[in-house]
């Protein structure tokens, strides 16, 4: 008679995919960059990429939005929540660059905010969606 153990494993770890998926929700990355020419706003842009890979750490802090459409997508729900998702990423580190050159015949500057891409934890519900910090 076969032993039926050698399949084991591969259940363990279907298993543990599942379960830990469903638990910590879809994992995405996310970053921001916003870039002004003479503090004229030149781009302002969210780029969303769902994680190939699991992302280490806890959850941190969090953002609850209103979801109006089960089919809309994140890139979509942050782009119309965009100032909610601004104030949330703006309580983590963000990289200011800042060049100015001045002279005789005038002034120019260009400046950039960026928040590096980070992972998050989002999870989906019929008319909400949270999104957590994984650090």
């Amino acid at each position: 008679m076969r032993s039926r153990t050698r399949n084991r494993s591969f259940f363990l770890t279907v298993f543990t995919l599942i379960t830990t998926s469903a638990l910590l929700g879809d994992e995405y990355l996310i970053g921001y960059r916003l870039t002004t020419h003479n503090s004229t706003l030149i781009s302002d842009q969210i780029t969303v990429s769902k994680s190939m890979t699991p992302c280490l750490g806890k959850k941190q802090e969090s953002l609850f939005l209103i979801r109006h459409s089960t089919t809309q997508t994140l890139q979509v729900l942050l782009n119309s929540h965009e100032d909610e998702f601004i104030e949330f990423v703006t309580q983590q580190t963000l990289s200011l660059q800042s060049r100015q050159n001045t002279s005789n015949y005038g002034h120019d500057s260009r400046d950039s905010v960026t928040l590096p891409t980070r992972c998050y934890s989002v999870d989906f519900n019929d008319d909400s969606v949270t999104i957590s910090l994984l650090k």
